[in-house]
């Protein structure tokens, strides 16, 4: 159990290095999420199990009675304890396995951690992008109800036509539906969010973003191959399949019998020591060779298992690459180009009529919806690449 505590106090040294509510929302998650809980009482057992199987098999205590027929000769009865053991080295090496077997389990064990926490995060991010798109429309809203306020009066003055004032009603009556929709995944996600932080979601009020720094490929690639478990968990399966290959050597060996046994036959007592001892002819025929399959199976799953997460990894940071880029163009349009002010101007002078009007507003409307997207996607894609680091904010450069 100590390298869980190590690893959680590293989560919890690294929040603290820098606290923010997203990494105080990511140890709530740590502390109270049923999934980690029980992965957490599943490596207790696995804790337990690795202390077991390499001590010698019990001892066996035997004893017969036979009456004598007919009844004048007499009885038997005859007594026995005896105790087997294998090589020595045996146990050794069942006991390194149990240890090994023990450790995969934990970074198991880490590995789902990381991967509930990763979707916790994901989980906020998605929260705070919801809540991004929710003030936007309500900004909309706003500004709507008031053109309907306006359109209103104008049509009682026959200033606009009955379908100039639809049309206005209608925008109005598709962005209330839209917030409506929005609010309620925004609960939908807020109970999720709670019940696997135990009741802490309100942490979140006032959050922002989580803060990384920028990636590097070769330094970030380099980090998950010595930290993250799923990369050293292959790793871990060779050397089991290492020891197991040894464990089952020792079968090849000779074992012993020791024992103390007693026959008593009428008036006369046969009592003292046993010796035996087991001949490896056929038992262990076949086990070599398949566990020397095993561990070739073992190495050659690392490699393509190497080959896979590295390729996703790369796959990952590209797709980073490109909505970084595109995030930061669309912003920039949005910033120098976007400007619903000019289009409202043009519409109070009658240059553009309310079709054109909503026409490019609507276009307007999708630019900020699209950057708030690209955000989320950032974020969530930077989330990915970080994974390997629960809850801990590193510093933006």
């Amino acid at each position: 159990m100590n390298k869980i505590i190590i690893f959680l106090t590293l989560i919890t040294f690294s929040s603290k290095l820098m606290p923010q509510e997203t990494d105080a929302f990511i140890l709530k998650v740590l502390e109270n999420h049923p999934g980690i809980i029980a992965e957490k009482e599943l490596l207790l057992s696995h804790e337990a199990e690795s202390h077991t199987g390499y001590t010698p098999a019990n001892p066996k205590v035997s004893m017969g009675y036979f009456p004598g027929i007919p009844s004048e000769i007499g009885k038997k009865i005859t007594w026995s304890v005896s105790q087997s053991l294998d090589f020595p080295v045996r146990y050794r090496r069942l006991k390194t396995l149990g240890k090994n077997n023990y450790e995969q389990a934990v970074m198991e064990y880490h590995n789902e951690v990381l991967i509930l926490l990763s979707d916790a995060r994901s989980g906020l991010i998605e929260l705070l992008a919801l809540r991004k798109q929710i003030e936007k429309v309500e900004e909309r809203l706003e500004h709507i109800e008031h053109m309907e306020s306006a359109y209103k009066k104008m049509l009682d003055e026959g200033e606009v036509t009955i379908i100039e004032y639809n049309k206005v009603m209608l925008t109005g009556a598709g962005m209330k539906n839209k917030l409506l929709e929005l609010r309620s995944r925004e609960d939908a996600l807020y109970a999720f969010l709670n019940l696997i932080s135990g009741n802490n979601a309100a942490i979140l009020d006032s959050a922002a973003y989580p803060l990384f720094k920028e990636p590097d490929p070769g330094n970030l690639l380099a980090e998950k191959r010595s930290l993250h478990p799923a990369f050293r968990i292959p790793e871990k399966e060779i050397e089991i399949a290492e020891n197991r290959l040894g464990v089952v050597k020792t079968k090849s060996m000779p074992g012993l019998q020791l024992g103390f046994a007693s026959e008593i036959v009428a008036a006369s007592e046969f009592t003292g020591p046993t010796v035996g001892i087991s001949i490896p002819l056929w038992e262990n025929k076949g086990r070599i060779a398949a566990e020397k399959a095993r561990k070739s199976h073992s190495e050659a799953e690392y490699k393509n298992m190497m080959m896979v997460y590295e390729n996703e990894f790369r796959t990952l940071y590209a797709r980073y690459l490109s909505v970084k880029e595109g995030l930061h163009e669309l912003r920039n349009y949005y910033l120098n180009s976007a400007s619903t002010t000019l289009l409202n101007k043009s519409l109070e002078a009658g240059e553009i009529s309310i079709i054109e009007y909503f026409t490019e507003l609507s276009a307007f409307y999708d630019i900020e919806d699209r950057i708030i997207e690209l955000e989320k996607e950032y974020y969530t894609l930077l989330s990915e690449l970080y994974d390997h680091f629960p809850g801990l904010n590193i510093p933006q450069n």
